[in-house]
């Protein structure tokens, strides 16, 4: 008896061995690489192909706007734009030492952070070695920015976003994080 329920324990090793193969991927690569990696590979198997596979989707606002790399491109591209572009707002935008590069990519990372991305949202030396600060208030000290300053700022902002083709769900979240924010701008 204690033979034949060695053999049907050995016939499930590969079962096991799978799923530490699986969990090893993960804590090496990151979740966010193998989902990835799969993605990938499902997109190339045929539409009679396609397996539903063995993967935990994140669904958060920074994955889906691409991360780090989308928000960057968002701002970049979109956002700050369109916020230089506006009256009211361009002039606190003067008088800067951060280029505005070193501005899109510190935004960009603490955006991508409070949306539930793997960015760091301060404390990082670009390479141009501007350091991402941690407060708000030390970012926006001195510039005295008013309350509708900061109402116009996050609806530009959004925007934008429906423009890129955020959705209106995602737009509300991305609007909360800036809200959050508002204490450690206003009137600095």
């Amino acid at each position: 008896m204690s033979a034949t329920n060695n053999h049907s324990n050995s016939n499930e090793w590969p079962k096991y061995l799978i799923l530490a193969f699986i969990c090893a991927m993960v804590s090496i690569e990151g979740i966010s690489d193998v989902i990835a990696d799969t993605d990938e590979t499902l997109m190339t198997q045929s539409s009679n192909e396609k397996e539903i596979p063995f993967v935990v989707r994140s669904e958060n606002v920074a994955t889906r706007m691409g991360g780090f790399f989308g928000i960057h491109a968002f701002l970049k591209n979109r956002a700050l734009p369109a916020i230089l572009a506006d009256n009211e707002l361009a002039p606190f935008f003067g008088n800067l030492s951060e280029t505005p590069e070193d501005i899109a990519q510190c935004f960009a990372m603490r955006l991508d952070h409070q949306l539930g991305g793997s960015s760091h949202k301060s404390q990082v030396n670009l390479e141009s070695n501007h350091r991402c600060r941690n407060s708000m208030a030390v970012i926006h000290k001195g510039r005295n920015i008013p309350d509708s300053a900061i109402t116009k700022f996050i609806k530009i902002v959004g925007e934008q976003a429906a423009l890129a083709g955020v959705s209106a769900d995602d737009i509300r979240v991305i609007a909360k994080v800036l809200e959050q924010n508002r204490s450690g701008v206003r009137n600095k």
